[in-house]
Formats: C-alpha cells, structure tokens, sequence
C-alpha cells in the first residue's frame, strides 16, 4: 500500500516520521525536571510553601500566624518595656517608705516632753527637709521622660458638692476601670447609721456595790464594788479598741452606747450642721456606721439593771446600716459610708465614693453629756446630698500585652507629692504636708497621719508589685505563645529537609535515567533508516 515507509520489526510498527517513545521520554523527562525545580526551591529556600500554588490554603494559615507572631513579639517588647517603668516606681517608693520611717521615729520623739523649743525646731527642719525630698521624688521621677509619681498616670477626677456640707463627700479610690466620663450625678439616698444601745431608765447614781463582769461586744470588764456608772464607763471606754463601742452618759443620766472610735483628733471637728464656728471640744471619737457596727451584751443582768438596762440584755443587741446612692441613677454598694460602683455597665465602675468622713474639718463624731442620742450622734452627710463626678482616663498606664484589637491593660499610678500622701485620718492635718511636730499634742497627731502615709505608700508598693508579677507571667506566657505559634507555623510552612533531599536524589536519579532514554529514544529512528539502504 502506498503511504509512509514502515517496516515490521519485533512485532512493532517503526516510524521515522514521528518518534512516540521520544516524545514520551521527553514528557516524562520535563515532568521530573518540574518536580526537580520544586525541590530545588524547597532546599534552597527552606519553605515547603514558597508561593500560593503550592498550598493555597496552607499559605492563608500561616500568612495569619506570621502576623500573629510579629504581634506577639511586639507584645512582649511592651510587656517588658511596662515591667521596667514599675520597677523604677517601686524603688523611688522605697526611698519615700525609708524617709517615711524617719518622720515616725522624729514624731515619736518629739511626742515626748522633755524636749526643748530648740530640739523641735531641729526635728521641724529636718522633717521639712525629708517633705522637700518627697516631693521631689514625686516630680522627678521618670521613665522615658515620662513622670511616673507625680499623679499625670492616674485618674483625673473632679467633685463639685451640689447638696450638704462642702467637702463631706470625696472620691477616696478611682481605678483603671474607670472611663473618662463628664457630670456623672451621685445622690446619697440613705445615710449610713451606726449601732445604738441605750439603756430605758436613769443608771445609779452611788457605787453599785456589785463585784462581777459584764460583757460589750464578747469583751469583758470587771466590776468593782466602788464602781459608780461614771467609773464603769469609764472602764468600758478604756477597751473601745477591742469593742468598737463608746459609752456616753446623757443630761438625764442614760447610759447609751454607741459604735465608734475613741480618738481625741476628733476634738478639732468644726459641726458646721449644727451652725459650730468652733472645734468641738467635747467630742470623744469618730462614728463607726454600717452593718458590720454591731453592739451586743453579756454578764452580770444586775450590774446591767444599775446602768438602766432593766430588760433581757438581747433586747439591747443592735446594729447599724450601710450607706445607700446612686451614681448617674445605677445603685452603688454601700459599706459603712463608702459606697462603690460594682455595676461593670458604669463607666465609673470601680470608683469608690465616701461620705460623711473626717477630713478638712468634717467627720461623723460622738458627743458626750448630750439630751440623747440624736444629740450624741453628729452626722456631717444626709440623705438628699450630692455632688457632680468627672472623670478622665485618658492619662491611663495601657500596655497592650497582645497580638490582637483591644488586648491590653490599665493600669493607674498615684501621686506621692506630700499633699496626696496621710489624708482621712485626721481633722487637724488633712495630708502629711501639714503635719507639725511643735508641740507634744501635734506630734503625737502628726504620728497617725505619718503612719497613715507610710500605709499608703505600702499599699501602692504592694499594687505595683502586684502589677510587676502579673507582667512577668504575662511575658513568660506570651513568650510560649510565641514558641508554640511558630512550632505550628514550622509545620505548616517549613520543609521537611530530610524528604526533600530523599525526594531530590530519586528526581536527579529519574533525570539522569530520562536523559539517558530520550537519547536512546532519538537513535530508534536511526535504526530504522538501515531498512532504506
């Protein structure tokens, strides 16, 4: 037949025209030439992931995690960055707790009289310098040219009283919870009361005559058989430390017994309710209000039935309430006369307010050889006062400690400045700025508001190294976040350098041997040219 040249050879048809077994060999040598080329990729670079065709779905996982990890790498930077502010915050509170110290052992001495006009004047200088140092330290101290004690990290708060006594109620505590918030209305709706006891008739005038014990608030005292109700009294006041109770005695003479702390600061309390322009001398101590305050009584029922409490001594047991407002109108919870913000939908969640305390001249306080009780008990905040809130949080501490929106932590530092420093605890010295070591009387004043600040200084130390511990773990855990992301970001990403090279010598093997038959392919129609000789 007419047509292309064949011959028949080993039972197969050979072609000159077209050569089969070349194109085959030249295919599958193209093909292990492709996988070659890959593998040589993969070694070279390290990735079994070097572009989006090869693992289309692999590289969106890792793309994501390589994100994450730059994030968590940063995280850490600041987590440590944060870390080292607080420790620089920490040892200048050091050094104010060592200056501290000092004052209390100056305040100390000078409580005593046997100290000349020249020996205070000495101890007024060198406290005065030690307050000038303080100071210093509060402004001076800084972090990257941030100040980190002067009071510019914490919270920016604002009171304005609209209703009662200027002053009575303050913001004693603004956390990093807080939101910057404008005119935020806080009511006080129930005034906190404190635990009254009085007896029903006129106690004794003469000695009892009885030798027993009676009990206040599960604390003994003794009765001498010379004790009048005036001596007895007395003798229950002196264990005021240990009940929490102040006995008083009326004009009528009825003893009641009221919850409170005996101190004789409270002497400089002007009663401005009641129209005093002067100190109220006769005042024996601050008033302890709240649920907590409680009174019961025990012993001896005839010794109690002389001091006009005739009835079943559990008649007698009382107990105080709680403070009740409102903030913005959501209820805040009250103890005793600090109420806080426990509502997490308010912006000032955290925030703690007080009312009716004693400082700058106001306080709750308890009056002896009054009509009655609501004579003896003078309250500084009534239901119906309040005042206008703001805040502002934008000076916050935040450190973002993650890869992700929003992953990051406030933190608040306070001010150390003298003037931030004792406050509340005198109606004398509003702040340790004041204090006065002139006399043995305002030494020994000045020696609670001393121990008031090295309080509040201790327990800045202690939120700081509360913050210090957490930021530690927070590195340590962000670090292994960090380990096991990119371990899960290897797996995915990385290639297996083992199987590769294993991968890589068979495709070099499969090369050499397709070369080799693309060659012998090409002389196949060599051979077929001997049948036209």
């Amino acid at each position: 037949m007419a047509g292309m040249p064949s011959v028949v050879q080993g039972g197969n048809i050979m072609f000159i025209n077209t050569n089969i077994a070349a194109l085959n060999s030249q295919r599958h040598l193209s093909m292990t030439g492709v996988s070659l080329d890959k593998t040589l990729e993969r070694l070279s670079s390290g990735l079994r992931i070097n572009s989006g065709a090869d693992d289309a779905s692999g590289l969106a996982i890792v793309e994501k995690m390589a994100v994450q990890n730059q994030g968590l790498t940063s995280a850490i930077q600041n987590t440590q960055d944060g870390s080292a502010l607080f420790k620089i915050a920490d040892g200048a509170l050091d050094q104010v707790s060592k200056m501290l110290v000092r004052m209390e052992e100056l305040a100390v001495r000078a409580g005593n009289q046997t100290l000349t006009l020249s020996d205070r004047s000495a101890m007024k200088e060198e406290v005065n310098q030690l307050l000038e140092h303080i100071n210093s330290i509060a402004n001076n101290t800084e972090y990257n040219t941030l100040k980190v004690l002067n009071g510019t990290m914490d919270v920016k708060k604002t009171i304005t009283q609209t209703a009662g006594i200027a002053g009575s109620i303050r913001i004693l505590k603004a956390p990093g919870t807080v939101s910057t918030a404008n005119n935020l209305d806080f009511a006080l709706t129930v005034a906190g009361s404190a635990a009254v006891s009085a007896g029903v008739a006129a106690a004794t005038t003469s000695a009892l005559g009885l030798v027993n014990t009676i009990s206040i608030n599960g604390v003994e005292v003794n009765v001498s058989a010379n004790d009048t109700a005036d001596t007895l009294l007395s003798k229950i006041n002196t264990q005021n430390a240990k009940t929490g109770v102040i006995g008083t005695k009326t004009t009528g003479q009825t003893i009641q017994f009221i919850t409170g702390v005996i101190d004789q600061d409270a002497r400089n309390i002007i009663n401005v309710s009641s129209g005093d322009t002067v100190a109220n001398g006769s005042a024996l101590g601050y008033l302890t209000v709240g649920t907590a305050a409680t009174i019961s009584l025990g012993g001896d029922t005839t010794v109690w039935g002389a001091l006009g409490f005739t009835g079943l001594l559990t008649d007698y047991a009382a107990s105080g309430t709680n403070s009740e407002g409102t903030l913005s109108g959501i209820a805040m919870v009250g103890h005793g006369n600090v109420l806080e913000m426990q509502n997490t939908s308010s912006k000032a969640y955290g925030i703690q307010i007080s009312v009716g305390m004693y400082n700058n001249m106001n306080g709750d306080f308890i009056v002896n050889n009054t009509a009655g009780v609501a004579s003896a008990v003078a309250h500084i905040s009534y239901a119906a006062d309040g005042a206008d809130i703001s805040l502002d949080s934008t000076s916050f501490m935040n450190l973002h400690i993650g890869a992700n929106y929003n992953q990051e932590v406030s933190y608040t530092i306070g001010s150390v400045q003298a003037t931030s420093l004792g406050g509340g605890v005198s109606t004398q010295f509003s702040s340790l700025a004041e204090i006065d070591l002139s006399t043995a009387d305002n030494a020994n004043t000045s020696l609670k508001v001393i121990q008031k600040a090295s309080r509040d200084v201790a327990d800045m130390r202690a939120n700081i190294g509360a913050i210090m511990n957490r930021l530690e773990y927070t590195d340590k855990t962000l670090q292994v976040q960090r380990e096991n992301l990119s371990a899960a970001e290897s797996k995915i990403r990385d290639a297996d350098i083992s199987l590769e090279m294993t991968s890589f010598t068979k495709l070099n093997i499969m090369m050499q041997a397709g070369t080799a038959m693309l060659a012998q392919a090409n002389s196949k129609s060599q051979t077929a040219l001997q049948l036209l000789k």
